[in-house]
């Protein structure tokens, strides 16, 4: 019986499974039901953590679509949500959030998922620095972007260099 690899100290998603394990067992109504898709950087644990416990306090009956990672920055997806569209531009990424159908856009709700979404824009998603760690700002890794500090982009861009069924 062979032992687990240790995971790359680059591997942005070392811990992925373990997180969403844990969300899933902390607020099991919010990530059940068919289609949810979620996987976030390991450095953004505490946002997605601190989005999950408001939603539980205020909003009891949500549930999550998707969670993720996009143009380097932590999306969160709820069903009944608004709907989200982004556009990249050669001088960055425009976001928008349209509303569905009144009634439907909760706006609380919405602000602190925006504020962590924000947040994720200037928090390393490898070491999960705190907002407004000096440098941490997304960074091109051969096409994908994701946010990180200067001292884990030199880490994430090994990891990136290794072949596919090395990672």
């Amino acid at each position: 019986m062979s032992a687990l690899k240790a995971p790359h100290p680059g591997d942005v998603y070392a811990r992925s499974k373990e997180h969403t394990a844990e969300l899933r067992a902390r607020y099991p109504k919010q990530f059940e039901g068919p289609f949810i898709s979620v996987g976030w950087p390991d450095g953004w644990h505490r946002l997605v953590t601190e989005v999950c416990a408001y939603a539980a306090a205020h909003h009891p009956d949500l549930r999550w679509a998707q969670i993720k990672e996009k143009f380097g920055g932590l999306r969160l997806y709820y069903r009944g949500g608004p709907l989200r569209a982004d556009i990249q531009c050669s001088d960055g990424v425009y976001s928008m959030v349209i509303p569905r159908e009144e009634g439907e856009f909760i706006t609380s709700l919405q602000e602190v998922v925006s504020n962590a979404e924000k947040a994720s824009l200037e928090t390393c998603c490898l070491c999960g620095g705190l907002s407004g760690v000096p440098g941490a700002k997304p960074h091109n890794f051969g096409g994908w972007w994701l946010t990180a500090c200067p001292a884990c982009i030199p880490k994430i861009e090994a990891h990136r260099s290794l072949p596919w069924n090395e990672r």
